[in-house]
């Protein structure tokens, strides 16, 4: 094992449990086919050949047999990767390496991991069956793909998740295209092929994706916070924070510091809105080193690491000096205790503590408040107050949102369409207004008599003074040679265009029209 230099210490793992479990197995059947005196205990190797019967009666579809309706058997299952490949895991290792990057974050090595689930349950469908998997030319089959995206659809996977596994796959399959493996015998062609069936399969599912979400949005609205629980949640926490705070000066124990953990993240969160990771991410030079206001005595806090700090850059939060002070006394109890840890809510091992949530839902539910809340729960309350109050393309309402490192664009992509009770109610009455009938001004007969005079008088006059003016230069043009009439040819062309008698009385009218209204 040690001399595959090629596989990954995972793939290692894994192949080695599958060797040891196969070892197992037939020595059980051996055992079992022997027909000891004493009557053999495990089961094990029934179970798995009950297994195989089952996972052979529901087999892969061949490529003639795609078209048919796949069954699906219990919890989704996918067939095994092939880890014994060197070829397809020196693959996926340079993909990781690529989209990890030089510096990777641990959020961004947990999303790669991710993707490469997905992509290797795609690769372990594709390659069921196969042969020569060595050359990858099993993966430009455009039919096994097609029933790949219809077993994921046909056994209960959520639409969002599925359009994840589309969209990772489909960025697979164009490094491949980009960067193809120096033994791959898969053409070109065949690899265009299977990316625009994965492309029109993405585009197929965008309208039910949507209304997905739209579907969504209903649900969490129907159980979002009301404005009075977020205000009776930060005047409760006003008075436990202190409580908290002397009781763990003068007794400290891990279980009141894990309260004090979730009142004040109860408190900042529904004022803020922020997500989880701000708050996991605060370390003790962020707070030590906040800037002062010194004309109403608050601080500044800016924390970089967060999910939007590409975007947005610091997520911010102005405290009042009672309330930084709750953080310098987390600080300082964290020293008193000997825990020499760079985060402010940290945990016993002294790294960020990554139960949070459960701190916040414990102090809400001391408070006696409804619901169970999440960061995430109240984030989306706090942005929907700020879009009811201020407006959709209130300044107000994008100030919010640069505080909260929210991008209102993407959330109005998805959830503009959804609308409440209120909301509807004053659509409806804009619908009325615009088909009231209104009482048209009409003027007196001998007014538009008078004006249908005027006008003509005016074209009169006009025409007059046109017929006067062209009477009066051809009285005083001197008459010219063809000579002299070629020198002034270019002058007469770029001298400006006469106005006829009757565009003039069209502007006379429509000035007066305007002046009228």
């Amino acid at each position: 094992m040690k001399s595959h230099t090629e596989l990954c210490p995972e793939a290692k793992k894994t192949l080695l449990s599958n060797l040891k479990r196969r070892l197992i197995l037939g020595t059980l059947r051996t055992l079992r086919v022997s027909n000891p005196a004493v009557p053999m205990v495990s089961s094990l190797d029934l179970e798995e050949a009950a297994r195989g019967q089952q996972l052979l009666e529901h087999s892969l579809p061949g490529p003639l047999e795609v078209e048919k309706e796949i069954e699906p058997f219990g919890k989704m299952q996918f067939p095994p990767f092939p880890d014994h490949i060197p070829v397809l895991n020196a693959v996926l290792e340079d993909y990781r390496e690529m989209q990890e990057g030089p510096d990777p974050s641990a959020k961004l090595k947990n999303n790669v991991q991710s993707k490469l689930h997905r992509i290797r349950n795609c690769m372990a469908w594709m390659s069921q069956g196969k042969s020569g998997l060595a050359k990858m030319q099993f993966m430009g089959d455009q039919n096994r793909i097609r029933g790949w995206v219809k077993y994921l659809t046909k056994n209960g996977m959520a639409l969002t998740t599925t359009l994840h596994y589309l969209k990772n796959v489909r960025q697979f399959f164009e490094y491949l295209k980009e960067t193809p493996p120096k033994n791959s015998c898969l053409s070109q062609l065949d690899l265009l092929k299977v990316i625009r069936e994965v492309k029109m399969s993405i585009s197929s599912w965008n309208r039910p994706v949507v209304l997905h979400q739209m579907k969504i949005k209903g649900q969490k609205d129907a159980a979002m916070h009301t404005i009075k629980e977020h205000q009776d949640c930060r005047k409760l926490a006003l008075v436990a924070i202190p409580k908290l705070i002397s009781k763990l000066e003068s007794d400290f124990s891990h279980g009141n510091l894990w309260k004090l953990y979730g009142y004040v993240t109860a408190y900042l969160a529904s004022l803020y809105g922020h997500r989880l990771g701000v708050f996991m991410n605060m370390t003790d030079v962020e707070v030590s080193q906040a800037v002062h206001g010194p004309e109403k005595d608050d601080y500044l806090i800016k924390m970089s690491n967060h999910k939007t700090s590409e975007s947005f850059g610091t997520a911010k939060m102005l405290l009042s000096s009672g309330e930084y002070g709750w953080l310098l006394s987390l600080m300082k109890l964290k020293r008193d205790a000997g825990k020499k840890s760079t985060f402010v809510f940290c945990n016993t091992t002294l790294k960020t503590t990554e139960k949070l949530t459960t701190y916040l839902q414990n102090a809400w539910s001391d408070m006696k408040l409804k619901g169970v809340p999440t960061f995430i729960s109240l984030r989306s309350a706090v942005a929907t107050f700020a879009r009811d109050r201020h407006g959709e393309d209130s300044q107000a309402r994008k100030s919010m949102a640069r505080l909260m490192c929210r991008d209102t664009l993407t959330a109005d992509k998805h959830y503009a369409m959804d609308l409440n009770v209120q909301q509807a109610r004053e659509g409806r009455l804009l619908f009325e207004q615009a088909q009231e009938t209104t009482k048209s001004r009409t003027r007196p007969q001998s007014e538009e008599e008078e004006e249908e005079e005027g006008d003509k008088g005016e074209e009169k006059g006009d025409e007059e003074q046109e017929s006067g003016t062209s009477s009066r230069m051809k009285k005083s043009t001197p008459r010219m040679t063809r000579s002299q009439a070629g020198k002034v040819k270019c002058r007469v062309l770029l001298s400006p265009l006469k106005i006829s008698p009757r565009k003039r009385s069209h502007r006379s009218r429509v000035r007066r029209s305007r002046k009228r209204i």
